[in-house]
This record gives C-alpha cells, sequence and structure tokens, in this order.
C-alpha cells in the first residue's frame, strides 16, 4: 500500500463506524507519530479502544500494526523529504513552503479553480466567510476584489447577524464563499449547512479533505496544508489566483 495509506485512510473514513471514524481522523492528522506509537497508545491518543485499532487495520490491509506503522512511517518521510532541508529556521520554513506550494498543483485542485472561477462570473452576488483563523483571509480576498468586482457580500465582520443574512438576503443565484481552515468552527459550518440546504452553490477552501463541509461544497480546493508551519502560504497563494483571475475575466476588453 506503501505511500497510498493516508489517501485510503481519508476515502474510508465516512463509510466506516463511528469510533473507527474517529481514529481515522487523528491517524489523518497525526500520522508523523504514529512510528513511535504502541497499539495502546494510539488508541488512548485518539480516544478510541485497542480493537478499534486493529479492526482499521485489518480493514486497511495490513497483517500486522507494525507493518502498519512501518508504512505511514515511510509515507511521513517521504512526506517531508526536501534537497531545501536546512537548520537554519529561515530556510526551513523556505524549504517547507516549496513543498507545499509542490502539493497544491494536483489535477483536482486545477479543475475546482476553474469551477470555482465560473461560479463566481455566474453568480449575482458573492458572498464570503470565514472566522477566526480563517477570518483574515475573507477580508483580504474583499478588501482586493471588490475594487474590480463590485458584487461581493462580506459575511465575516458581523457574526451575530450571519444567519439572519444568509437566510433574508441570498438566493440559488448567488456563491457563498468560505474559507474553512482546521480545526473547523462549529458556526462556520452551521452558516454552510443553512445555506446549503437553501439551495446556494458553495465554493470551499480548505486545508485538509477531513474538513466536513467538503461533502456539501460545490466546489473544494484543498491545500493539503494542515500539518504544515508553511501552511497560510497555499492558502493565500490561492487566494491570490482566484483575485488575479476574477480580474483577468471581468477586465473591459
Amino acid at each position: 500500500m506503501g505511500n497510498e495509506v493516508l489517501e485510503q485512510i481519508i476515502k474510508i473514513k465516512d463509510a466506516v463506524p463511528k469510533k473507527q471514524r474517529i481514529l481515522c481522523n487523528y491517524l489523518a492528522l497525526n500520522y508523523e507519530k504514529i512510528g513511535v506509537m504502541t497499539v495502546a497508545e494510539l488508541a488512548e491518543n485518539a480516544g478510541v479502544g485497542s480493537t478499534t485499532v486493529m479492526r482499521l487495520v485489518q480493514l486497511l490491509g495490513f497483517d500486522s500494526y507494525t507493518t502498519f506503522k512501518k508504512a505511514l512511517a515511510q509515507e511521513s518521510l517521504l512526506k517531508n523529504t526536501t534537497p531545501y532541508r536546512s537548520r537554519d529556521t529561515f530556510h526551513m520554513a523556505i524549504a517547507d513552503g516549496i513543498q507545499v506550494l509542490e502539493n497544491l498543483c494536483t489535477p483536482s485542485n486545477i479543475s475546482q479553480f476553474e469551477a470555482a472561477i465560473q461560479l463566481m462570473l455566474e453568480s449575482d452576488q458573492l458572498y464570503i466567510l470565514g472566522m477566526r483563523s480563517s477570518k483574515a483571509l475573507a477580508l483580504y480576498f474583499e478588501y482586493v476584489a471588490e475594487r474590480f468586482y463590485p458584487h461581493i457580500r462580506q459575511l465575516s465582520r458581523e457574526e451575530e447577524f450571519v444567519y439572519d443574512r444568509i437566510a433574508i438576503n441570498t438566493t440559488p443565484k448567488d456563491v457563498l464563499l468560505v474559507y474553512s481552515v482546521w480545526p473547523c468552527t462549529k458556526k462556520t459550518i452551521r452558516v454552510a449547512e443553512l445555506a446549503h440546504n437553501l439551495g446556494i452553490p458553495m465554493i470551499l477552501i480548505t486545508n485538509t479533505s477531513l474538513n466536513p463541509l467538503v461533502k456539501i461544497a460545490d466546489v473544494v480546493i484543498d491545500t493539503n496544508s494542515v500539518n504544515h508551519p508553511s501552511g497560510d502560504t497555499a492558502l493565500m497563494l490561492v487566494t491570490e489566483a482566484l483575485m488575479s483571475e476574477l480580474g483577468r475575466r471581468t477586465a473591459p476588453e
């Protein structure tokens, strides 16, 4: 299974029982630490039983916990090995940023980027939502894009009125752009679910496919950078790219 372990974990997590789903989420976010854990330690840290760990190991096709650990350790090594590594903090930050950006250019993200642009161009109004650590990205998008795209409506400033603004002001011809990085805020999830129930198309920009909004979003751009110290670099690049392309396509001939 090798380099496909994490991909398989993420793929099956929504189809397994609750305890195994909790374990899948823990593994996806903490895979770099698993190599030094026993079955009992992993179970305790994930908040599940040892039997749950062994059942998931078997479900993933491994004959023992030891072979499972080795496969995860190898995947962690491949993900974190780069010729740019250095003990110098500045160079390490740059190296991590390079790795994050290289991981960003997946076929899925490329196609989803185009789908996001199309949704924005076809919308009557573009509503933007980002809370807590995602708020700065949402505000930055508005600050730059409103200069050339007048159809933007910000939801991130007055959070106490966000439900009313979604329920009263939006229509299915609008689009909701959601910034939601891990750990996802409950309010962001509830607002997005309300918009989804009202038939409003949604663009999700996130740093992990574990984000529960992935299931209901029409477009998902996943930077897969939740475990990286330079993870925000990828989120900012996606934001810059979206604004640049939106500006290019809406500019006068």
